[in-house]
């Protein structure tokens, strides 16, 4: 069996050493003459995975160890037979504790609009209402399919002092794309926070730097990444390289869900592995900006991107050393090694 796999995605070997032979590459760079004899291609939120990529090749099964789909032509794989995977909810913690230390960086106020309510964005919600925060809902998808959901509409947003959005990347049935423009952005009271850890092109970018000037703009996804807009980078109080997702534990969880799917639809044996080891961190005050400070972390990035010392996917690769709050023991200071 040979296996094709983005070189970023952590413990490939651990989970899939036994069943053949490796191949490592950059994710923006897997090609078709890489898999024409491959049986399992492993990727991430980089790389398109459609016709072009695939056909003509031994190709069974594509893994995905991310949230969304979007990036992979799910239909085009059906119609081929090709199985497929993806790994969502295994950034879920991750994402929401990026939004929490956001707001405590610029220390947000009460009102807050979450669009999209799915598997992260209902666990934004739950976060946000347990610490207080009055929390108002839009997912008309949700609206349609539970009668219980209390739901406003995308039009019926205003007047609150920041929004986040948590939507995947669609283009029917209530699409997405570009849902954030110019009416959306004129609407929104002077100094909204807006903060977007889902997909860059939700965004409409040019109705952002026209309409968008009286917000705070809190982004970690952008339009064709990785080459961005300087300008939208320039003006963003907070901007960081898709990281929200990113956390050591994260990573583990999502090859090791793509792993337990690819035994389950009995794409390969169950092999005998050790369990993967999720790390934990030691640190000497309760504080989330102690664990991640966006807006110190943001600026690092603007120098090294303004700068060109570092590219987006150099600085997106380098972010591999933040923990989930759970996996933090806090220890007074002094007593670190009891």
């Amino acid at each position: 069996m040979k296996i094709v796999a983005d070189e970023n995605i952590p413990l490939v070997a651990h989970f899939f050493g036994n069943l053949g032979e490796i191949i490592l590459k950059p994710g923006r760079e897997i090609k078709r003459e890489d898999l024409i004899d491959a049986d399992i291609l492993l990727v991430r939120a980089v790389t398109r995975v459609d016709k072009d990529l695939l056909q003509g090749t031994r190709v069974q099964f594509v893994g995905s160890p991310v949230s969304g789909m979007d990036h992979i032509d799910t239909r085009w794989l059906d119609s081929q037979g090709i199985r497929w995977a993806e790994a969502s909810g295994c950034n879920a913690d991750a994402v929401v504790e990026y939004v929490v230390c956001v707001a405590a960086a610029l220390q947000l106020k009460k009102k807050v609009g979450v669009i999209g309510c799915g598997t992260i964005g209902a666990r934004v919600v739950k976060t946000l209402t347990k610490l207080g925060f009055e929390v108002t809902q839009c997912d008309p998808i949700r609206a349609e399919q539970e009668e219980d959901f209390k739901s406003v509409g995308l039009s019926d947003l205003g007047d609150l002092d920041w929004i986040t959005l948590h939507v995947p990347l669609t283009y029917d049935n209530h699409p997405t794309f570009h849902m954030i423009e110019k009416n959306f952005l004129q609407r929104q009271k002077k100094g909204c926070v807006l903060i977007n850890a889902a997909r860059g092109s939700v965004i409409d970018q040019e109705d952002l730097k026209k309409y968008g000037e009286h917000l705070d703009w809190c982004l970690d996804v952008f339009e064709n990444e990785p080459n961005i807009d300087l300008e939208i980078l320039k003006k963003a109080v907070i901007a960081t390289p898709h990281i929200a997702g990113y956390s050591v534990q994260s990573k583990i969880r999502g090859i090791e869900m793509i792993y337990e799917k690819a035994v389950a639809m009995h794409i390969i044996p169950k092999t005998d592995i050790s369990p993967a080891l999720y790390p934990r961190k030691k640190l000497p005050k309760a504080d989330a900006l102690m664990i991640f400070n966006p807006l110190e972390y943001s600026n690092e990035v603007k120098k090294a991107l303004l700068s060109r010392e570092k590219t987006f996917d150099e600085l997106r690769k380098a972010f591999n050393n933040r923990y989930e709050f759970q996996f933090i023991q806090w220890v007074p200071e002094g007593r670190e090694t009891l």
